[in-house]
C-alpha cells in the first residue's frame, strides 16, 4: 500500500508532524481521543527558541506558519527573582538570545494547536480512542492495523504514538516502561491582565519571567527533616495582535492578555503520609486546584499573591508531576518498522524545565526529515529514535535540574516508578 502515516494524538507534536507530512505530500490521518481540540485544559504559555524556529519554517506549510506568527505574544528576555513573603527583588537580569539566533516565539498552547490545524481539519478525527494495534500483511508487506473503541479499524504503513503521558501505543510497544513519580505537584493557572491585576500587581512583577520563592521556616524544616519550598513561575502573555487596541480586552484574533503562572511544590508540603491520604490529596488537587493555590500562598505578600487571587478558577488545573525515566532512553530499544513514539508519549518531563513542547516539536521535525529522506523502515525509524532519545535526554536533564533548584525535587535515580 502507498505510504500512510497514522498519528495517534492531536497535541503539539502530532499536529506539527501532520503539517510536515502535508507539506511533503505524504498521506496521513490524525486520531484524537478528545471530542474537540479544546476539550480540556493543557497549559498556556510556550517558548519556541530560535534554533527550533528555523526548523519549523522548513517543516510547516506557509499558511500554517503565517497563522502561528499572527497569534504570537511579545517576548521579553529577562528574569526577576522575588521573595514570596515580602515581595522584595532578590535578583533581576535581562538576557539576550545566542549570537545569530532570533528572539524566541512566545505562544499560547491553545492558539498554537489551532494554527497547527490549518488546512488539515478533514484529516483529524476527534473522539477516537485507540484500544490496540497489530501488524498484518497487505500485498505481502507489513502494515499496522489500529482498532478504536468505537470498533472502527484503520491501516497504515507507520503508527506514530503522540498520545501523551497515558499513551496506549507506548503501553503496547514498551510494556515494561513506566513513568517516574518526581515527588512534586504542579498547579498552573491564568490571571487575566485586566484593570484589577494592573492596579494590584506591580509593573516589575509583570515585566518578564518572574520566579517567586517561598522557603521553609527553620523549625518546620527541622521537624520534617527536609525542606519543602514552594515556587511560582509567572510570565506575562501580551499578544502582538492586541497592541493596536491599546487595551486588554482582546482583539478577537487572540484572547485577552494574561499572566500565566505555575505553582510547584513537593508532596511534603501537603499533609498526609499514607497511600490513602496521598490519594485524597491528589484528588483534592484535581478537583479544587484554585482553592489549594490560594491556601499554599496564604502568607505571601499581597503584591505577589494577587497573581493567584486574580486567577480565573475555571482555567486553573493541578496534577502530580511525573516524568519519563532517563535510563530507559539511555538503554534504548529495538526499533520497529511500523511503530514509533514522540513527545510526552515517550519523554514526558516536569514543567520545571520549560522544554517539554520544545522536545515534542523537535521530534516532529526529526521524524519528518528521516522518513522524507529515507522512507519507512526499521533502519529509518531506528535512526529517528536514536536522535529523538539524544535530544530528549538533554531536555530531561534540564527538567530534573530545574526541579532540584526550584523546589529541591529528587534526581531521577531516587524517584519511584508509577503506573498510570
Amino acid at each position: 500500500m502507498p505510504a500512510r502515516i497514522l498519528i495517534i494524538g492531536a497535541g503539539v507534536s502530532g499536529l506539527a508532524l501532520a503539517q510536515g507530512l502535508r507539506r511533503a505530500n505524504i498521506a496521513f490521518a490524525v486520531f484524537e481521543r478528545d471530542s474537540q481540540l479544546d476539550s480540556r485544559l493543557q497549559g498556556y504559555r510556550l517558548r519556541i527558541p530560535g534554533q527550533l524556529q528555523q526548523d519549523l519554517q522548513a517543516l510547516l506549510p506557509e499558511d500554517t506558519l503565517r497563522n502561528l506568527e499572527a497569534t504570537c505574544a511579545r517576548t521579553e528576555m529577562g528574569e526577576s527573582n522575588i521573595r514570596a513573603t515580602d515581595g522584595s527583588v532578590l535578583a533581576c537580569r535581562r538576557f539576550s538570545p545566542s549570537p545569530g539566533q532570533p528572539v524566541p516565539y512566545t505562544v499560547d498552547r491553545g492558539l498554537l494547536r489551532q494554527a497547527l490545524m490549518t488546512g488539515i481539519d478533514e484529516d483529524v478525527c476527534f473522539g477516537k480512542t485507540l484500544t490496540e494495534y497489530k501488524l498484518v500483511k497487505a500485498d505481502g508487506v507489513d502494515v499496522v492495523e489500529v482498532t478504536f473503541q468505537d470498533g472502527t479499524v484503520e491501516r497504515g504503513s507507520l503508527l506514530v504514538g503522540a498520545d501523551g503521558a497515558h499513551s496506549v501505543v507506548r503501553r503496547q510497544l514498551l510494556p515494561d516502561v513506566h513513568l517516574l513519580d518526581t515527588d512534586a505537584y504542579c498547579i498552573y493557572g491564568k490571571s487575566p491582565m485586566g484593570h484589577a491585576l494592573l492596579s494590584q500587581v506591580p509593573a516589575h512583577l509583570r515585566r518578564w519571567i518572574t520566579v517567586v520563592r517561598d522557603e521553609t521556616p527553620v523549625l518546620q524544616a527541622i521537624i520534617m527533616g527536609e525542606q519543602s519550598p514552594v515556587c511560582l513561575v509567572a510570565e506575562p502573555v501580551r499578544f502582538v495582535a492586541n497592541d493596536a487596541d491599546s487595551n486588554t480586552t482582546g482583539s478577537g484574533i487572540v484572547p485577552e492578555n494574561y499572566i500565566h503562572w505555575g505553582l510547584l511544590f513537593r508532596t511534603n508540603r501537603l499533609p498526609g503520609t499514607t497511600t490513602s491520604e496521598k490519594d485524597a490529596m491528589a484528588e483534592r488537587l484535581r478537583r479544587h486546584p484554585a482553592d489549594l493555590a490560594l491556601e499554599l500562598t496564604s502568607e505571601w505578600h499581597p503584591s505577589v499573591r494577587a497573581l493567584v487571587e486574580l486567577q480565573d478558577p475555571l482555567l486553573t488545573a493541578g496534577m502530580p508531576v511525573h516524568s519519563a525515566d532517563p535510563s530507559v532512553l539511555q538503554r534504548g530499544w529495538s526499533p520497529s518498522a511500523c511503530i514509533t513514539l514522540m513527545g510526552d508519549a515517550i519523554h514526558l518531563q516536569s514543567p520545571a524545565g520549560g522544554v517539554g513542547a520544545f522536545a515534542a516539536l523537535q521530534d516532529a521535525v526529526c521524524l519528518l526529515q528521516v522518513i522524507s529522506e529515507k522512507g519507512i523502515s526499521a533502519a529509518s525509524v531506528g535512526e529517528y529514535e536514536q536522535r529523538m532519545r539524544q535530544g530528549a535526554l538533554v531536555c530531561l536533564e534540564r527538567s530534573f535540574r530545574a526541579g532540584e533548584e526550584l523546589i529541591g525535587a529528587p534526581r531521577f535515580e531516587k524517584c519511584l516508578p508509577v503506573k498510570l
